[in-house]
């Protein structure tokens, strides 16, 4: 498996000029797997407390892998679609079938109380002010369960977005376009000089596409080279893909 460690875009030119906006007026930004990652640290402390050995690094993998099966296979109801991720990530690092329901209530009641995305991807704060400081407005797009403003701030974004649209409070979903079609309602914008960055592929970039908004695809493992959205391994390396000038650290 590829280990993510590159330290810039997936070359691409050709595609990139081809299929992004040549003026880009905002940027939309999905929440869980781009701006914010799952907190590894206390998925171990969980596990480790249920007699399971595995690293962070390991869990990363997994759970990037969990993301790979939704998009192979849909998405459900929301409740029931989040369970089963979880479900999935459990199974894959060796956690008993006999013990996996009880431990993802544990997770379950921990996302509602203090929410388990909240740890911000690497140099995701610092890109957003960049792509806000070079004068493109952002905003984020998420499937979520009602507090995806609240993770945001925890995790060092408080006060970078002009709108969060959570899918729990708007009655909309991806791939549904109604969702971008809210968001861009909000920040009174047409869909054809916008971006969204998203990390899967049938949910994320159909549901841009569908909207008429540009994806552009985090693919930090690079399970998705046959596709023909621009893609970037890490969040930070958007700025390189939009043109920007300077680094992102």
């Amino acid at each position: 498996m590829n280990d993510g460690s590159s330290t810039g875009p997936v070359p691409q030119p050709a595609v990139a000029a081809r299929n992004l906006p040549a003026r880009v007026d905002a940027v939309l930004f999905d929440a869980g797997g781009v701006l914010l990652d799952l907190d590894f640290a206390y998925l171990r402390r969980v596990l480790s407390g249920n007699e399971i050995d595995v690293t962070e690094e390991d869990l990363a993998r997994v759970e990037a892998r969990a993301r790979l099966e939704i998009d192979r296979g849909g998405e459900s109801e929301p409740a029931l679609g989040w369970r089963d991720f979880f479900l999935l990530v459990l199974g894959r690092v060796g956690v008993p079938i006999a013990r996996q329901d009880r431990i993802v209530d544990t997770l379950w009641e921990a996302h509602q109380r203090v929410g388990l995305w909240t740890v911000a991807a690497p140099g995701g704060p610092a890109t957003v002010s960049r792509v806000r400081q070079a004068g493109m407005r952002v905003a984020v797009v998420s499937n979520a369960e009602g507090q995806v403003s609240r993770d945001l701030d925890v995790a060092g974004y408080a006060g970078l977005f002009e709108t969060v649209v959570d899918s729990q409070l708007v009655g909309a979903r991806k791939p549904d376009p109604e969702i971008f079609r809210i968001a861009l309602g909000r920040l009174k914008l047409a869909p054809q000089n916008c971006v969204y960055v998203g990390d899967i592929p049938r949910i994320d970039v159909a549901g841009a596409r569908a909207a008429g908004v540009a994806p552009v695809l985090v693919d930090r493992h690079g399970f998705h080279g046959e596709s023909d959205t621009p893609r970037i391994r890490e969040l930070r390396h958007l700025p390189a893909l939009l043109g920007l000038p300077g680094q992102v650290r």
